[in-house]
């Protein structure tokens, strides 16, 4: 049962927003010198040696196996592999503040799965509403090049690819709710250990025939995703789904696109057009619409049987 958010919670949720909103930067670094299927791989073989080392220290074991195992082996493909793929191959063809921005249309899916395969999600009127807007910003963000078909356009795809990753890691939100609850630790492990088995074979088919050494900022770049914002930020993920609760920390949704822009102008140079910033701000307001609108809904309709009550009381 989700609990309230605890100040250690909000200062989790804001290092997770860093680790997150950081590694769309810290992809167009590494790309200098990794491929898409070395990087991926790379990071997620380093978050392992990562979680192993936190298992070693806390004691931690590895979840039993038996059925839960289909879960983490469905969210390593779904929420790890995949999208980490589609994201590396796109920001080869846009700007990493570009993708962070798209990848802020995950909860738009989610709304959209949850109305099917979550229990008291359906879709509102108000959530709908938002989820229009929110796709309006999307095809605002993506711009004019749309038109030109999908033949050659590199920015269509790039793009689209990058859709296809935030559909995938809306799919593993869902999955993460039947999840049993378990150690974090454990759980992160786990789903590491299936995406290593899984993305090796493609790394290793994509190994250059001539070794060039990598850059020491691409490096720095790989350690950055692999520990801190693969291995450590999914061992926060999960303790955060098993304490606050999804809803809580989907609130790092309105704050990642944010970081990744910042990041990607500070660091990269990146400039952005301003459609951009309205893509941004359309799709963070249909968020809030889809969110927060039944809340606010309930208690409006709350104050306003308080107030019957008490005016009753007052006539008594």
């Amino acid at each position: 049962m989700p609990h309230r958010p605890t100040p250690a919670n909000w200062a989790s949720l804001l290092v997770l927003t860093v680790l997150w909103g950081s590694a769309f930067m810290f992809n167009e670094l590494a790309l200098m010198s990794f491929s898409p299927a070395v990087l991926v791989t790379g990071r997620i073989v380093l978050a392992v040696a990562c979680l192993l080392l936190m298992m070693r220290l806390t004691g931690v074991r590895l979840p039993t196996f038996g059925r839960g195992w289909f879960y983490l082996a469905a969210m390593a493909v779904l929420g790890t592999v995949l999208p980490f793929s589609l994201t590396a191959w796109a920001q080869q063809h846009i700007d990493s503040a570009v993708a962070g921005v798209l990848m802020a249309a995950m909860p738009l899916f989610v709304l959209t799965l949850a109305h099917f395969f979550v229990p008291g999600s359906r879709i509102t009127a108000p959530r709908a509403t938002g989820f229009v807007l929110g796709f309006c910003g999307v095809a605002l963000l993506i711009g004019p090049d749309a038109l030109r078909g999908l033949s050659g356009n590199t920015t269509l795809l790039g793009s689209l690819a990058v859709l296809a990753a935030a559909l995938c890691y809306a799919v593993n939100t869902v999955l993460a709710r039947r999840v049993a609850v378990s150690n974090p630790i454990g759980l992160a492990a786990g789903t590491m250990i299936v995406a290593s088995v899984i993305s090796l074979p493609s790394a290793i088919a994509g190994l250059p025939s001539t070794v060039v050494p990598p850059s020491g900022l691409a490096v720095i770049a790989l350690l950055f995703l692999g520990l801190l914002s693969t291995g450590l930020a999914t061992v926060m993920y999960f303790r955060l789904i098993q304490g606050p609760g999804p809803a809580f920390v989907s609130l790092v949704n309105y704050l990642v696109p944010g970081w990744a822009v910042i990041a990607g102008a500070l660091v990269l140079g990146e400039t952005l057009s301003v459609h951009v910033f309205l893509g941004l701000a359309l799709i963070l307001t249909g968020l809030a619409i889809s969110e927060f609108s039944d809340k606010l809904r309930s208690v409006l309709v709350h104050a306003r049987a308080s107030r019957s009550q008490r005016l009753a009381r007052e006539d008594a």
